[in-house]
């Protein structure tokens, strides 16, 4: 019990000392809407991730209630960080009860916990985190040597399809779960618990989304329904490239542990960072002296190790078909975004954890600390590359220029877009005093008669990259440009990863 504390507490303090300031462009979008609702409403919801923005919304203005000023995207990154750090422990306890040595159960958590994609997304705003908590304790419930509880474990998985739909892909194994769980049952009664579980999580799961759907909408029509329950952010990466998609699955699982950058780290160099340093190549140089003299070859003898042992078997098994479902639905789906990885990283972990206790087990040798010393080493390259860097604004270009033209734009300026994106999302999120408008082509007079109205106002109008992009694509839309934007008004963050462009437009000359 105590260990499990002092584990929480560990990983909780650590996420929430080092908040990113990498947003997720999800987040942000996320924590608008928490913003602009006035109180609890259905619009709050979407059907990819259901009620994540209601979870939020509460968390949100619970933290106000208590004397927290915070912004909602704040909010939302300490909502993660203390889901981020309950997964965490809730992987502890699933190690503990399934390894036969407390050490490994310990460092395998923590190698999960600072794992570079999931302590990045433990500290952003997204639905991911929970959605995991709660399939893991779906799964915790369905371990090999615990007793059936269909009814339960279908309660918790639904709760983890109602936060994110990419739990669907569970289902399948889960369902195993249920069935192998206590095979001295008779078979018809281990199908029965499965037909139970299977059952219950469609009906609590398609019972929340009719019900929030009929809220929504106000009646229900099946066919707008499906359309909206299976909807999805439209990709241009979508779509079946064998060549390109394996490339993105090697990919994938290098950023799943390691996702940083050694350079970006320049610039904020100071003798925290520097001891750290010194630290890290202590434990290389320890590290590769360790496993030159104490690195043994038992073979294929742990395999068979983890074979004797019914319960390991199970689980072993379980681990394989969880992480090979979403290995080929994310191959055909969408391999290029790493962040989905994370919906199977606990199975990695464990099947880590069953390969290294059975190895230990077959070796018989002394523990060397290998892996407590890879695991310091594996953290402190994520914190250094990835983890500290983002804590600064000047590491995310469009953040610090969003927060340039916050001190640029009065308050109840307009700015006019062609497109909603993830940029300027950013820009409206943390100017909150301005007006955002969809740019109108079809309507040149009453633009111009918005514009004189603004310019009596006292008030300033802009044009955002897609309204620019949109007009300077005709003739009439350039001649427009010409004749409204402001000269040397152009504000511009300009490089190969970004194109953001804003320029102050009035009346015609």
């Amino acid at each position: 019990m105590w260990t499990t504390a002092a584990l929480f507490t560990l990983i909780a303090a650590i996420y929430l000392g080092f908040l990113t300031k990498n947003y997720f462009w999800d987040g942000i979008a996320f924590a608008q809407a928490i913003e602009s609702a006035p109180q609890l409403h259905p619009s709050l919801v979407h059907p990819n991730h259901l009620i994540y923005n209601l979870v939020g919304y509460i968390f949100y203005r619970a933290l106000q209630l208590v004397g927290f000023n915070l912004r909602a995207v704040t909010a939302l990154q300490i909502l993660n960080s203390l889901c981020s750090a309950l997964t965490a422990v809730l992987l502890f306890r699933i190690l503990k009860v399934t390894l036969r040595s407390i050490y490994y159960a310990i460092t395998l958590t923590l190698l999960f916990a600072f794992s570079a994609t999931w302590w990045k997304y433990s500290t952003d705003a997204n639905a991911y985190i929970p959605g995991i908590l709660f399939l893991l304790l779906s799964f915790y419930f369905a371990l090999p040597l615990r007793k059936p509880s269909p009814v339960l474990v279908a309660s918790i998985y639904a709760l983890s399809l109602c936060l994110h739909q990419m739990a669907i892909i569970f289902f399948p194994v889960l369902a195993f779960a249920i069935f192998v769980q206590d095979e001295a049952l008779p078979q018809k009664r281990r199908l029965l618990n499965c037909l139970l579980f299977s059952v219950s999580a469609g009906v609590l799961t398609l019972g929340v989304y009719v019900y929030v759907f009929y809220l929504l909408t106000g009646g229900f029509n099946p066919g707008h329904f499906c359309r909206w329950t299976l909807s999805y952010a439209p990709d241009d990466s979508f779509g079946f490239r064998p060549w390109i998609n394996i490339g993105f699955t090697l990919r994938g699982h290098n950023r799943l542990f390691f996702g940083g950058r050694f350079n970006a780290i320049s610039g904020l160099i100071n003798p925290f960072i520097v001891s750290l340093m010194v630290v890290w190549v202590g434990l290389f140089l320890t590290l590769v002296v360790k496993v030159v003299r104490t690195l043994r070859n038992p073979g294929w003898a742990w395999l068979s190790a983890i074979s004797k042992d019914p319960q390991r078997r199970k689980l072993a098994i379980l681990c394989v078909l969880w992480s090979v479902v979403y290995l080929i639905v994310l191959y055909f789906y969408v391999a290029h975004h790493t962040y989905y990885r994370l919906f199977y990283l606990p199975a990695l972990i464990i099947l880590l954890g069953l390969m290294l206790d059975s190895y230990q087990q077959v070796a018989g040798s002394s523990r060397k600390y290998r892996l407590a010393i890879f695991v310091a080493l594996f953290t402190i390259t994520n914190f250094l590359t990835l983890i500290f860097p983002y804590t600064h604004v000047e590491k995310y270009p469009p953040l610090a220029f969003a927060l340039e033209m916050n001190k640029v734009w009065p308050r109840h300026t307009v700015i006019y877009y062609g497109s909603a994106n993830s940029d300027n999302n950013l820009f409206k999120y943390f100017s909150p005093g301005t007006n955002w408008k969809k740019l109108e082509l079809d309507d040149a007079t009453g633009l111009e008669w918005e514009l004189r109205d603004a310019q009596a106002q006292g008030a300033n109008t802009w044009l955002e990259t897609s309204a620019i992009d949109q007009l300077s694509g005709s003739p009439t839309g350039s001649e427009w440009l010409k004749r409204h934007v402001r000269a040397e008004s152009q504000r511009a963050l300009i490089t190969r990863a970004h194109n953001i462009r804003f320029v102050q437009v009035g009346p015609a000359n």
